[in-house]
Order: C-alpha cells, then structure tokens, then sequence
C-alpha cells in the first residue's frame, strides 16, 4: 500500500502535526509511505523537519520518504491531480482549506473545531466530494464541526505513548504542560497557585510550567516570569521529551485551564494529549469543564473537573492533605489513560484505511 500523508504546517510542530505524523510511523512498518513538502515547506529544509519532528514527538520516522510534491498554496490542480492518482491513501491535516484529491481513498485530519467551511458555497461542496473520510480527534470536534463537514466521519483519539511514562518517586509538584500562549491560561493558573500558597495551603509545594515555545513567545514568557516573583514556580519553554517524562512521573497534581471564561468552542482544549500522559505518569489531573477535557476525565474518579477558581482551589487543597485520595485517585487515573494507548490508536488508523 502507498500513502501519501500532508500536512502545510508541519513546521508548527503541534497536536495535529504530532497525529499525522503517528500515522506515517504506524503505516511506514508494512507500506510505504510518503511525507508530502508543498514549495514553502520545501525551502525550510525537508530533512531537518522531519529529524525535528521525530526527535520532538519521540516518533521512529526513518522508514518514511520525504517527497517535494505539486501541492499546497499556489500549485498547479491538473499536476497535482496526476501526482497523487499514484497513491492508495491520502491523508490531509487541514485547517478549513480542501482541494480535490485524486487518490484512491482520501482522508482529511480535523484537530479543532472548524466553522464555514466548506459546504457554504457550490465549489466547496463539489471539493468535498472528493473525500472519502473524515477523521476527527475527538467528539467535541465532531459536534463543533460537522454541520459544515457532512461527509462520512469518525472520532480516533490522538494516541499516547503511555507505556514510556511511569509513575516515580511522587513529589509534591503541580505540573501544567502547554504551549506558552495566553489562551492556555497561564495566568490564571499562576494566580490560583500564588494565592494557595500565600495562603499557607500549599507550603512545600511546587508549581511546573512546561511547554512548547517559538521566539515570538518569549516575551510572553518574560512576562509571566515577572509575575511570580518569590513564590517557587519554575518554567520549562521546549523541554526535552525525556525530562518531560520524567516531570509527569514526578508530579502529583495535573492542572489545565484552557477554555477558562470562554465560550468559543475553537478557544477550548480540542483533545487534552498532555492531560494524559500526566495521568499515564499517575498525576491527577485537575482539567476545566469543557472542550475534550470531558472526554478524558471521570470527575471525582480518574480526577476532577472544575468550573470555577475556587472549585479548583478546592480539590488542590483536598488531595494535597488527604494522602489516600490522591493516591486512590493516581491509580485510577493511571488506569484511564490506556484507553488512549498507541497501539489502540494504531488499530484504528488501520481499520480506516481498508
């Protein structure tokens, strides 16, 4: 079997680029697949995108081609038409823009919610036809995009590599793990913790802030930086997955905010990847109430969902005293996060392709 598989961000190094690009590992073990560069991607450097995009996401990408490819912004329809009729799969990251593709089974990549696209004008539902296939990340995608997507569709959870991620020795750690960008609220993470602290309610405890971060994020980091003067926060912009792994096994709280005081859909978690792997590390995780946050978490089972900052204040306060429950509660977190395992993931991927 011959896949091609695109993605026109792949230089984002994102969610949906991690997804995609699990696809190409999982498919490159029996077939041959082919990692699609538009002209733009092409001239960043192919190769050491794809060594970046290996190294950061831990992914075995040695058995996949790159291929400079008639496709993306600005590429001629009739070459590009020719070019994929070769493939057998076609797999599509898109952002809300389509094409009509020409390989033997096509299948698009949703990973946020998307609104207005494509079948409010003639041509984007006669592109729409062209694909077989829509895969999303998760149900509040779907819910939050199929209106405007009405094609044949399925929910396949992004997979994670829990069998790398193992509790450790806990400390008392809280750990958020997020790009370094206002809407994963950062801020209002950094308020609740200095107020507990300050409070006395959480003395001895620590709070951990990984994430990815480009050169236009550090002055938003430096920012933060300045807020939390005295109090024991320490941050991590693009740490190595390694050391990640070790944090998730080394914490003991999980907290995520993003979706805090909105009701935009497309401002809320999607999915939640690194909400599981802290629960694969045995963190408990302590998620706002929507996006696919509530998808992952069994309130006051495998963890907590909150609405409100004092509800978070709440059950931070809880399991930081009462030893039985965070322990109880580690466990089954721990035992949630493997229904989102790779090798379920790669079940999936391979049923849909058939």
């Amino acid at each position: 079997m011959k896949v091609a598989i695109y993605s026109p961000y792949l230089d984002t190094l994102g969610g949906g680029e991690r997804y995609i690009l699990t696809i190409a590992e999982v498919l490159s073990k029996s077939g041959s697949v082919d990692l699609l560069f538009d002209d733009h991607l092409f001239l960043m450097g192919a190769a050491d995108l794809k060594d970046k995009s290996a190294a950061r996401f831990d992914l075995d990408l040695s058995k996949v081609q790159l291929v400079k490819a008639p496709i993306g912004k600005g590429s001629n329809p009739l070459n590009r038409a020719i070019f994929l009729k070769k493939y057998d799969v076609l797999f599509y990251l898109t952002d809300g823009s389509i094409f009509y593709p020409t390989a033997k089974k096509n299948i698009l990549h949703i990973q946020s919610p998307l609104v207005g696209q494509p079948a409010k004008s003639t041509w984007g539902r006669l592109k729409l036809k062209g694909w077989d296939l829509i895969i999303y990340n998760s149900n509040f995608t779907r819910k939050n995009s199929e209106n405007n997507w009405p094609i044949k569709s399925e929910v396949i959870y992004p997979p994670v590599d829990i069998e790398k991620i193992k509790p450790l020795k806990k400390q008392k750690y809280i750990l958020s793990v997020g790009r370094f960008s206002s809407s994963k609220k950062h801020e209002v993470m950094i308020k609740v913790f200095s107020d507990l602290y300050r409070e006395k309610k959480l003395e001895n405890w620590s709070f951990h802030l990984v994430g990815s971060a480009s050169k236009g994020d550090i002055s938003y980091i430096k920012a933060l930086k300045k807020t939390v003067a005295g109090l024991p926060i320490k941050f991590y912009p693009n740490l190595d997955y390694d050391k990640l792994i070790r944090l998730y096994g080394e914490s003991s709280i999980y907290w995520h905010a993003a979706g805090y005081n909105e009701v935009d859909p497309t401002k809320m978690e999607h999915f939640g990847i690194s909400t599981v792997e802290a629960m694969a590390g045995g963190c408990v995780p302590l998620v706002i109430g929507t996006g696919g946050q509530l998808e992952i978490v069994e309130d006051k089972k495998s963890g907590f969902i909150w609405n409100t900052l004092d509800q978070l204040k709440q059950y931070t306060v809880q399991l930081s005293i009462d030893h039985k429950l965070l322990k109880d509660i580690s466990f089954e977190s721990k035992k949630r996060a493997k229904n989102y395992s790779k090798e379920t993931f790669t079940d999936r991927i391979q049923a849909a392709i058939l």
